[in-house]
């Protein structure tokens, strides 16, 4: 009788958690687990964490967005100007979505009808928004949020969204066409062509998903601040990618990307972070470096454990 082995690269990103979870605790004499901080964690992963579940559309066709950062900024710096023309919340988170919705179809239509490649693509659009973003700000001023706004901040709104947002996603990605789609896409895009997967139209609509969840992200950012600044989404899509790869999805995506993946992958960052800053490694060398290698560990460890599992896949087909 055969046994069936354990997939233990499925297990890697929890195992992963939990390590950075032990490791930083006992440095920081268990304050790493105390309620205050584990609350402080989960506020601090909240933008995190619905920006990476719309990126995983992305991620899942073998594509990167590296202009999540800035479309968080523009859309967050865009919608509060829109706020205090007009004195309207509504009409903020409108723009907002709709900011981030369009700079979906932008880059969905370049990259997919142009075939412009995904990173090139969203590096220029990172490049070039951020001017803009500095540009309104430096015009406009620092501005604050609404009272409606950072009302988002109190737990029995933030958390309730925030579970709402990557269900949305998670059931999206997991249960519906889009998502198995875009997994289809970042197996073969060629075969998935030829296998009726409408492939322009599925790219095109993954990126509005990541335009709409960045926009969203804005949106509790500005909560956060309590306005807008000149360094809102700085450096952001680093994090996004980041979470997303430390949580097991492989850049070639396919069917290395679940959702459960981005919502570990997000917590394990927070947690290398939180742990650093706590220890005393707040914003200095030691802490980039730190956080480097740790994340180059954990990349390395799930890479090889994907890679096992291939292999292990192919040699069964041989054996059949």
């Amino acid at each position: 009788m055969m046994t069936k082995k354990v997939n233990i690269g499925k297990f890697t990103p929890v195992i992963a958690l939990v390590l950075m979870l032990i490791i930083f605790s006992l440095f920081t004499e268990g304050k790493m687990l105390s309620p205050m901080n584990i609350t402080m964690l989960i506020d601090q992963t909240v933008v995190l964490l619905i920006a990476c579940s719309g990126t995983l559309f992305v991620a899942a066709l073998g594509s990167v967005d590296l202009s999540v950062g800035v479309v968080l900024a523009l859309s967050a710096v865009v919608g509060d100007v829109a706020y205090q023309t007009t004195g309207s919340t509504f009409l903020m988170v409108v723009v907002a979505i709709a900011i981030g919705a369009g700079f979906g179809v932008l880059t969905g239509f370049l990259t997919a009808k142009c075939k412009m490649a995904s990173f090139m693509c969203t590096l220029a659009m990172a490049i070039g928004v951020r001017g803009v973003v500095n540009y309104i700000q430096s015009v406009v001023g620092i501005s604050f949020a609404s009272p409606e706004i950072t009302m988002l901040q109190r737990n029995e709104f933030k958390i309730p969204l925030l579970v709402l947002i990557v269900a949305v996603c998670w059931f999206i990605f997991e249960y519906t066409k889009i998502g198995k789609r875009c997994q289809a896409i970042g197996e073969n895009e060629v075969v998935a062509g030829y296998s009726g997967v409408p492939v322009i139209k599925t790219k095109i609509f993954a990126f509005i998903i990541s335009g709409i969840t960045a926009a969203i992200a804005g949106i509790f950012t500005v909560a956060r601040l309590g306005g807008t600044s000149t360094t809102m989404g700085s450096n952001f899509e680093i994090k996004v990618l980041i979470g997303i790869f430390v949580g097991g999805v492989l850049v070639r995506g396919g069917s290395t990307a679940r959702s459960y993946k981005v919502i570990i992958g997000a917590f394990v960052v927070m947690v290398i972070e939180n742990g650093l800053k706590m220890m005393g490694y707040a914003s200095s060398e030691i802490n980039e470096a730190a956080m480097g290698i740790l994340l180059m560990v954990i990349l390395f460890l799930t890479i090889t454990a994907e890679n096992r599992k291939g292999k292990a896949k192919k040699e069964l087909k041989k054996q059949h």
